[in-house]
């Protein structure tokens, strides 16, 4: 009997101490459950997140301050509301990953749209919200979708934002091809002028029946230069000049590149059958050819154009005898001196 006694204290001291032991697991599991739970009620009722707690038919069964203060909408204006059945979610392509999450429990994001629930024929008020969402599924010990749990984003700003960048980018770009089109105006007119006073730059000049000159004012370059020789030699081909005369009087420096387009320009309408003739050198021209041992070989310099052309007429004088010259018609008609005094060639 004492025996039996023992055997049943001992075993009743065993399931005390079972039950402290699981009492004890339980306090701990209840301890470690308490801090994400608190943490949730935290975010839930902070009222700066919008949360939208539903049951696995997409039934709302919870939402938080935060979602009333953004829709403009309590859990009572959502009774007949199933997110499953939202036409303006499956207008908007979403369907499919709201059925995966409630069917099988994977978390989705959703894209930013335009959500109006005034818009939804279940609820028909509230106010309308630019939101990107996340939904949540919360699954029980075997898997299965408890319940689900939304999070409204309310990227309203970030979008008025997005659409007043846009608009002014579109000013920009239209700002921009006004300008670029006022520019590429200004550049052909530029362009155009270049062309017009390069034209100018090389004038040819008749100066008498079969006598052209050439006046050069500032730098001859390499440009300058080839439409210098594209010129002469389009106006000698023209008029069939015998004679041209290469007044660089308004040459301020003689180098060795200029002398030598000029020796060009020289051998070249020899090659059309024109005599060409330098006038005008200065004495500081002239010093420095002599520096840089350079001379025009082969080709007549006079000191000025008046020179030039009296050697010009008197050539075509000797060539014919039996004509005689005339003044070319823009410079007016009048008797050729009646001595001329030749140039050195």
């Amino acid at each position: 009997m004492e025996s039996t006694e023992g055997q049943r204290e001992n075993d009743d001291h065993t399931l005390v101490e079972e039950l402290r032991r699981e009492n004890e697991a339980l306090r701990r599991r209840v301890a470690e459950l308490e801090v994400p739970a608190r943490r949730f009620r935290s975010l839930f009722d902070a009222g700066i997140v919008s949360i939208q707690v539903m049951d696995p038919r997409s039934r709302t069964v919870e939402v938080s301050p935060g979602f009333e203060r953004m829709w403009r909408l309590r859990v009572e204006d959502l009774t007949g509301y199933l997110m499953l059945e939202d036409e303006q979610l499956v207008a908007n392509g979403f369907m499919d990953r709201l059925e995966r999450a409630f069917r099988s429990g994977e978390p989705v994001q959703l894209p930013t749209i335009r959500y109006d629930p005034g818009e939804t024929d279940t609820i028909q008020r509230g106010t309308f919200r630019w939101i990107a969402a996340a939904l949540h599924p919360v699954t029980g010990a075997e898997g299965e979708v408890c319940e689900a749990v939304m999070l409204h984003m309310d990227v309203g700003e970030l979008k008025r934002s997005e659409e007043e960048l846009r608009r002014q980018s579109e000013q920009l770009a239209a700002a921009v091809a006004e300008q670029t089109a006022e520019l590429t105006q200004k550049l052909q007119l530029i362009d155009e002028q270049q062309r017009a006073i390069a034209e100018l730059s090389t004038p040819v000049l008749r100066l008498w029946d079969g006598v052209l000159a050439l006046p050069l004012i500032g730098r001859i370059d390499g440009d300058r230069a080839a439409r210098m020789l594209d010129t002469l030699l389009r106006a000698i081909a023209d008029t069939s000049a015998e004679q041209v005369l290469l007044d660089v009087t308004g040459v301020p420096d003689m180098d060795q590149d200029a002398a030598a387009h000029l020796s060009a320009a020289a051998h070249a309408a020899a090659l059309l059958g024109a005599r060409c003739v330098i006038v005008g050198l200065s004495a500081r021209a002239a010093r420095t050819l002599v520096d840089l041992g350079l001379d025009f070989e082969g080709v007549a310099r006079f000191a000025n154009l008046e020179q030039g052309l009296r050697d010009a007429i008197a050539r075509r004088r000797r060539s014919e005898p039996d004509v005689a010259p005339r003044l070319a018609p823009h410079l007016g008609r009048s008797s050729p001196p009646s001595k001329l005094n030749r140039g050195r060639e």
